[in-house]
């Protein structure tokens, strides 16, 4: 009786055995593949930017290569989002200033005040986005959440790169509703503010998606969803605290991180293929012709809100619970 007992149990284990060994298997990897994007930022003015970079800091299957920093006080700029990614345990993301304007920075970066760290490059940011699409053609995403002088001068300066990247996704712009979410449509900071620049973006020929006022300015992080968000205790979020005090605005409007969250695959909202040009004031206009923009259209807030809390506390915390 014994050894027809174990006999069963021996015949078990090799069927199992056989069975796993024999099922298809396919790696991680081969499933996720791994993205590579750059992050082009003026954190350190309003405080989405900085929600921004931390979830593509903490995402996994993305490949962050460095981070550029642009408008204004560029070299602060890059003080920031240095100290955030050490926060968060991404010290080795480059990060490189932009070329310098006028533009003073606010608040924000008292938090980053006299912070060094061999991660600030010296190297200029749009040199650096030329090196980095050259070595990987075709296989980079620029994520531009600011205004586009360094996105314009790469495309302008280096017209070659134009068709090596694989697109840009742009929190930029408005074709339908103001900053009240409701019609007429007008100038979206980020393209005001150096409107020469998103003008050669917009006609460089680069497959561009445009994340404009019309999928960004309801998505308000509200003051139960900041409780949610900063009761964790991360370093992550404890420096999100930080800086949202700071800023000091009110409510944030997670402009840029639906950006973010599209180039990163993350979509709460549709899309349309149409033809936008850019003014001279700075307005995103509708026109006749072939499309040359991806625009994205009817968000939804609630469920975009709640799935950055929840991905946010998971990617951030490394012991979830605790």
């Amino acid at each position: 009786m014994e050894n027809q007992i174990l006999f069963k149990t021996v015949c078990l284990a090799i069927f199992v055995l056989l069975t796993l060994c024999l099922s298809p298997h396919v790696p991680a990897s081969a499933a996720t593949p791994t993205q590579k994007v750059i992050l082009d930022t003026d954190i350190g003015d309003d405080i989405d930017d900085a929600y921004a970079l931390a979830l593509v800091a903490s995402a996994p299957h993305v490949r962050l290569l460095g981070v550029t920093t642009t408008w204004g006080e560029t070299h602060k700029r890059a003080q920031i989002a240095a100290k955030l990614l050490a926060v968060m345990g991404r010290p080795d993301v480059p990060v490189y200033a932009g070329r310098v304007g006028g533009s003073p920075i606010r608040r924000q970066w008292d938090w980053a005040r006299g912070f060094h760290s061999p991660a600030i490059c010296s190297e200029d940011a749009v040199t650096f986005l030329k090196a980095q699409i050259d070595r990987a053609p075709g296989q980079i995403t620029l994520i531009g959440i600011g205004p586009m002088v360094n996105l314009g001068d790469l495309v302008t300066r280096y017209p070659e790169v134009r068709p090596k990247i694989r697109r840009i996704v742009l929190m930029a712009g408005a074709v339908y509703v103001g900053y009240n979410n409701r019609p007429p449509a007008v100038p979206e900071w980020n393209v005001r503010c150096d409107p020469a620049a998103a003008r050669a973006v917009f006609t460089s020929g680069v497959p561009l998606v445009m994340a404009g006022l019309e999928v960004t300015t309801m998505m308000q992080l509200d003051l139960e969803r900041q409780k949610r968000l900063f009761a964790d205790g991360t370093p992550a979020t404890d420096a999100l605290a930080a800086l949202t005090n700071l800023w000091g605005g009110g409510t944030p409007t997670l402009f840029d991180v639906v950006a973010a969250a599209y180039a990163l695959s993350h979509p709460f909202c549709d899309a349309e293929r149409r033809r936008v040009v850019v003014d001279e004031d700075g307005l995103t206009r509708l026109t006749d012709g072939p499309p040359n923009v991806t625009v994205l259209v009817h968000p939804r807030p609630d469920k975009f809100l709640d799935w950055y809390v929840s991905t946010l506390r998971a990617q951030a915390n490394p012991h979830p619970g605790i």
